[in-house]
């Protein structure tokens, strides 16, 4: 630091030298009086560190600068949908895809239910075809005792009726047993079907789908409840014939051998109503078990098939669940439809341009008011921060 003492010199040079005037300079005064001289190191050079190594500057490659335009332009859309009803077509296509997804749903587990029921009734039927290949062994062993009875004294008229009764009894028996077995392994296969539907009813993504899966397990399932319904008709009007053979004057028993016959013959046709909607199959399949309830009735035995009519009003409610779901997917369908009829229908209403210079505002080449700026701008706010 180095100091000028123009006010020591000036003492100095006083009369009577330095004894007549005595100077007091303070460390105040020296940093006022000091003029700062900076190291030679101190201030920034470009390119240079602090030690005088080169490095190369911030602005190495020079830079792109970007000029904004002078002014600004965009246009202004609107959606004409909103006002032609596409928010309401939009809002009933929800709607209609929410109920479709219920019913499909629905119809899902009564296909499941349907199911169900028919394997109930594949393993009665399977019990039943049992039963008559037992009843068949047994005739045919009867059959052959009383036989080799009549052999044995052929001149004994009893034995030989005895005999042809037996043998008679024994083909039927046959009969019986091998129709059954036909049909229990029928009913299995209905049953099997009737499952895989309601399964793959359970596991559709689509309402389509699903009311289509339930639909076919309704079908596979009355084709299993009407097959059941024969085998109990045939079963009790079987009961009711040979009732009445065993007491021929009893006239009760046979009208009740008549009645159960007459409804196993509309079991029988009920059954084989062929139908291409599974409403109809499933209504043959009810009135089937009416029928052989009747046949039961009028042979005076138990069920042969327990629940039947329960297990056709199963299957009913499977048929009439696929239906509604398959309404409600049509009427999904058509909901689509209608709100599609509103799509891409922007129409643009104008422009506005912006003057970064002047900040002039105008839309459609008329000046906007400050409330006109202030909505917009607002709306241009809303708009970006909805990321459109």
């Amino acid at each position: 630091m180095r100091l000028t003492f123009g006010i020591v010199a000036l003492a100095l040079a006083l009369p009577g030298g330095p004894a007549l005037a005595q100077l007091q300079v303070s460390k105040r005064d020296c940093k006022r009086l000091a003029r700062h001289v900076p190291a030679g190191d101190v201030a920034y050079r470009p390119g240079s560190g602090t030690r005088g190594r080169k490095f190369a500057p911030a602005d190495v490659g020079g830079s792109l600068p970007i000029k904004l335009p002078d002014v600004f332009e965009f246009d202004v859309n609107i959606d004409i949908r909103k006002y032609l009803g596409g928010p309401e077509a939009d809002a009933a296509a929800a709607s209609a895809a929410s109920i479709a997804a219920d019913q499909a749903k629905s119809a899902a587990t009564s296909a499941a239910t349907a199911a169900t029921a028919a394997e109930a009734a594949a393993t009665d039927a399977q019990t039943i075809a049992t039963a008559a290949a037992t009843a068949s062994t047994t005739a045919t062993a009867t059959a052959a005792t009383d036989l080799a009875a009549y052999k044995a004294d052929p001149s004994n008229n009893t034995l030989k009726a005895t005999a042809e009764a037996s043998e008679a009894a024994a083909v039927t028996a046959a009969a019986t047993a091998t129709s059954t077995a036909a049909d229990a392994t029928a009913i299995q296969a209905s049953a099997d079907a009737a499952r895989a539907s309601a399964s793959s009813a359970d596991t559709a993504s689509s309402a389509a789908d699903k009311a289509s899966d339930t639909t076919a397990a309704s079908e596979s399932a009355a084709e299993a409840i009407s097959a059941a319904a024969v085998i109990t008709a045939d079963a009790a009007a079987a009961s009711a014939a040979a009732a009445a053979a065993a007491d021929p004057t009893n006239t009760t028993l046979a009208a009740a051998s008549t009645t159960a016959a007459a409804a196993t013959a509309a079991a029988t046709a009920d059954a084989t109503v062929q139908s291409s909607t599974g409403a109809a199959k499933a209504a043959a399949a009810e009135d089937a078990a009416d029928a052989a309830a009747d046949a039961v009735t009028a042979a005076g035995t138990t069920a042969v098939i327990s629940g039947l009519s329960d297990s056709a009003d199963d299957t009913v409610s499977a048929a009439s669940a696929a239906t509604v779901s398959t309404d409600s997917n049509t009427a999904l369908v058509q909901a689509y439809r209608d709100a599609q009829k509103y799509g891409a229908m922007n129409m643009a209403v104008g422009k506005v341009r912006f003057d970064m210079k002047t900040g002039a505002l105008t839309f459609n080449g008329q000046p906007l008011t400050g409330p006109d700026q202030a909505v917009l701008a607002q709306a241009c706010r809303e708009k970006l921060k909805r990321g459109r």
